[in-house]
């Protein structure tokens, strides 16, 4: 197993030896995960949980990836795994921190709320079917820009672009 490429060990999840397949991509990338963890939570327990999480995620996506270049595929998994628990950190401890203070927590929504979300509302309608998808996904259900891609079936570049471009039409729609 050694000796094998990673795109020889990547097909190799297709078959019978899936297994020691994975094994091996742990063995030759744990390190290197982690490398990438440490660097953005600066913390060895919370890396190591990170590692654990990638990995688990590695293997239910890998065998169904087409992979060029898997060292820079999986930096780029780790990487957005790892920025979407600082912002999921960072969510909670605003929502900890708004919390403490009663008089900062008000559960009812002003007026200018309600009409902001109605606006928002609305004017998500007006957006194509794969802009509207992209921000639904981004913005609502808190997925990274790979995690739409996969979902959708559009490229990374593509689910950019839908973002951007749905981003652009829903403050024009919306200042209007």
């Amino acid at each position: 197993m050694k000796d094998l490429s990673d795109s020889e060990l990547l097909e190799m999840l297709h078959s019978e030896s899936a297994n020691k397949a994975f094994e091996e991509i742990y063995r030759r990338y744990s390190h290197l995960v982690y490398g990438v963890c440490l660097k953005y939570f600066n913390s060895r327990d919370t890396s190591l949980d990170a590692v654990i999480e990638i990995f688990e995620m590695l293997l239910l996506k890998l065998p169904n990836q087409v992979i060029s270049n898997f060292a820079s595929w999986l930096y780029s998994v780790t990487k957005n795994h790892c920025l979407m628990e600082l912002r999921k950190q960072k969510r909670e401890l605003l929502a900890f921190n708004t919390m403490e203070s009663p008089d900062a927590y008000n559960p009812e929504p002003d007026e200018n709320d309600v009409q902001q979300y109605t606006a928002l509302e609305s004017a998500i309608n007006f957006l194509s079917g794969e802009q509207k998808n992209c921000i639904m996904l981004f913005y609502f259900s808190r997925k990274s820009y790979t995690e739409i891609a996969e979902e959708t079936g559009y490229s990374v570049k593509m689910v950019k672009s839908h973002l951007q471009n749905g981003r652009i039409k829903l403050k024009k729609l919306i200042n209007k």
